[in-house]
């Protein structure tokens, strides 16, 4: 073999086998990492050798290529496969400077331009023999001037990268390198005329592509490496952020802020720890849902970190409880101060895709070097005091000594409801409600009462502020709503069909989930819905007028009756009463106890009943103790009564016995 022919042989075999091996360690890294841009390098080289072994078939097989339509398919392949390496080493480029993946209909047109190309200076001499000398400008000059273009192009793309790291420069240098190799092959070749000479500068110019290939394919392989100890980087430093830090609000976390706290507290600094709760966010999650309660939490951490007090530290340490860290605050001016512009701050109400949502807030505060010392013991008497301002319903509480004791003693009753909970300690105790048309008993309403195994028989004062204080109301509500039905089922059996009206906790009533829970019950103990009344509060049912009002919409859709208990107490007007579709309206006790002997009382009782039968609402009078009393109601046309004369809240069988005897004789 002529030994010119041989080093050409042996030269374009080891760039064939050095870009196959490229293409199948690219491959392998794209399986093993998932980077977009070594897919596309890989298929680029892919490309490439096949290229490259075109060319090679070219050297030994001449008469291939000579062949009119055989041959003009064969140079369509390789001049393709050459343009497709082009595309896809600036397609990779694209993806591993963007760290996005290029759009695959970009690509494909891309491709399909190329391939135009190719078509195109194939075929035009099939058509337009006259054209022949045209051939190897358009099938080789073109070539190698669009692949050096784009090698061009991708190495001052990569050289553009701000963030430039040495893999990065190889790899740019290299394709630059390699992109201007093939414009100067180019230029070369069109210079010298002579075929031996332009075979001499072939040879130069693959030994020195060769290189380059070699630095490019190292090059890429340290960028694999530097690239994945980046991301590796990445990684741990979003982990450590994640440890330290709230992941949806970006505030400090529980133990960041003990760490932080810390080092505030050696410093031997005047510092106030401020734990703020948002109240009834529980209802606000339930009502707008998770993502907007998300959204309201992010704000309120945007807000804190924009505030004029400009908070040292900033942490999220529950569900809707952030914590404060404010130094030079050590007046109580500046605290007042502090306290009122954050309430401001939690006040302004929140945008929500429902629209407006006004939030209130509960703050708890300690001092260092007062109350503690130490981060952990400053921050648990934060959240004693916080506590303790949620219990007494309090806008914010100071940390006082011996309110550990009180938070013992809540937790011990906490643990107490939970038992009672999960052993049905809670009963029923029925009052009846009196129609002074029809004399006769109209409805019972159920009060609860604990059976404490110790403490005896709790009235409802004794235990349900605690109930609401420990978070417990809606879990009590349902198995007391669960408790009515049972008994309405049972009454239905012995033959009793009465109504029975059951309170509900205004923490519970418009929820979500409440009138399916109730409607399973209904159809669990095969119970009409016209034998059930749930008695809410009036600001309970005026706090959302319209909410309130399609909710009780809906209940009185299901067949159930809602009443408005303690009316009188609370804050409606005559315009949302009158909106509001309910169907009885109970005037508070306190109102019937002095209305024989106080004018006022007496003329706003007299009041309630005439507006209640001009809105079309039955009205019954709670408290009724005395004669004098039912005789004024009597005559005031009140239309039921309740309360001590009639009967006190009786056992079930004595509330049964009551009912079958007819006992009852006011008037």
């Amino acid at each position: 073999m002529n030994p010119e022919l041989l080093a050409r042989t042996l030269l374009h075999l080891t760039q064939i086998g050095f870009a196959f091996t490229l293409t199948a360690l690219l491959w392998y890294f794209f399986k093993v990492y998932q980077r977009n841009y070594l897919k596309s390098w890989a298929i680029a080289f892919s490309c490439f050798t096949a290229y490259a072994a075109f060319i090679l078939v070219e050297v030994f097989w001449r008469p291939v290529f000579a062949a009119e339509f055989f041959g003009s398919a064969v140079k369509f392949l390789y001049i393709s496969f050459c343009y497709g390496f082009a595309v896809w080493i600036l397609v990779g480029v694209y993806e591993a400077v963007k760290q996005q993946r290029l759009a695959s209909r970009t690509v494909n047109q891309l491709l399909l331009l190329v391939t135009g190309i190719a078509l195109l200076s194939v075929t035009l001499f099939l058509v337009l023999p006259q054209w022949q000398d045209l051939t190897l400008y358009l099938q080789f000059y073109l070539r190698l001037v669009l692949i050096g273009l784009a090698l061009c192009v991708a190495g001052c793309w990569l050289w553009s990268l701000t963030k430039r790291i040495f893999a990065t420069k190889v790899v740019a240098s290299a394709m630059l390198a390699w992109g201007l190799l093939f414009l100067a092959s180019a230029g070369s070749i069109l210079w010298h005329k002579t075929e031996q000479e332009s075979i001499q500068i072939v040879l130069y110019f693959k030994h020195l592509e060769l290189l380059v290939q070699v630095i490019l394919g190292l090059g890429l392989i340290i960028w694999l490496q530097e690239d994945e100890r980046s991301t590796n980087q990445q990684l741990t430093a979003k982990t450590q952020y994640l440890d330290s830090h709230d992941p949806l609000t970006g505030a400090l976390n529980r133990d960041a802020l003990l760490r932080e706290l810390s080092l505030l507290l050696q410093a031997d600094t005047s510092i106030t720890l401020l734990m703020i709760g948002l109240d009834s966010f529980k209802v606000v999650n339930e009502s707008v849902g998770l993502k907007q309660g998300d959204r309201i939490l992010r704000e309120v951490n945007r807000r804190f970190e924009s505030s004029i007090v400009k908070p040292r530290l900033i942490a999220r340490t529950g569900g809707d409880i952030f914590a404060l860290v404010l130094e030079d605050c050590s007046t109580d001016r500046q605290k007042l101060f502090a306290l009122q512009h954050l309430e401001q701050l939690i006040e302004k109400p929140f945008t929500t895709d429902s629209g407006l949502i006004k939030l209130t807030a509960s703050i708890g505060l300690a001092c260092a070097p007062q109350h503690a010392v130490e981060a952990d013991m400053l921050l648990q008497k934060a959240n004693i005091a916080f506590h303790h301002c949620k219990r007494q319903q309090q806008r914010c509480t100071f940390y006082q000594p011996g309110m550990e004791e009180e938070s013992a003693r809540l937790l011990s009753l906490e643990k107490d409801l939970l038992l009672a909970l999960e052993q049905d300690q809670f009963v029923f105790y029925f009052q009846p409600q009196w129609d002074l048309r029809e004399q006769k008993i109209e409805a019972y309403e159920a009060l609860v009462r604990w059976e404490h195994p110790q403490k005896g028989l709790l009235m409802p004062g004794q235990f349900l502020p605690l109930v609401e204080q420990v978070g417990l109301s809606k879990e009590l509500d349902l198995l007391l709503l669960e408790k009515a039905v049972c008994t309405l089922a049972e009454w239905r059996k012995q033959g009793i069909h009465i109504p029975l009206a059951v309170n509900m906790s205004p923490v519970h009533f418009q929820v979500d989930g409440l009138k399916s829970r109730i409607q399973q019950l209904l159809l669990k103990y095969q119970v009409s819905p016209a034998v059930l009344e749930l008695e809410i509060t009036e600001n309970t049912a005026m706090g959302d007028m319209d909410k309130g009002s399609n909710y009780i919409n809906e209940l009185q859709q299901m067949g159930i009756r809602v009443s408005i208990d303690d009316f009188g107490t609370g804050y409606s007007s005559l315009g949302y009463l009158r909106k509001m579709p309910i169907d009885k309206i109970k005037i508070d006790r306190s109102f019937v106890t002095e209305m024989a002997a106080n004018d006022s009382d007496m003329m706003i009782v007299k009041t309630m009943i005439t507006l209640a039968h001009g809105l079309g609402k039955r009205i019954l009078a709670e408290g009724v103790e005395t004669e004098t009393q039912l005789q004024l109601l009597r005559t005031l046309a009140c239309d039921a009564i309740q309360g001590y004369l009639l009967a006190k809240p009786l056992p079930e069988a004595e509330a049964l016995a009551l009912l079958n005897g007819c006992a009852l004789t006011p008037g």
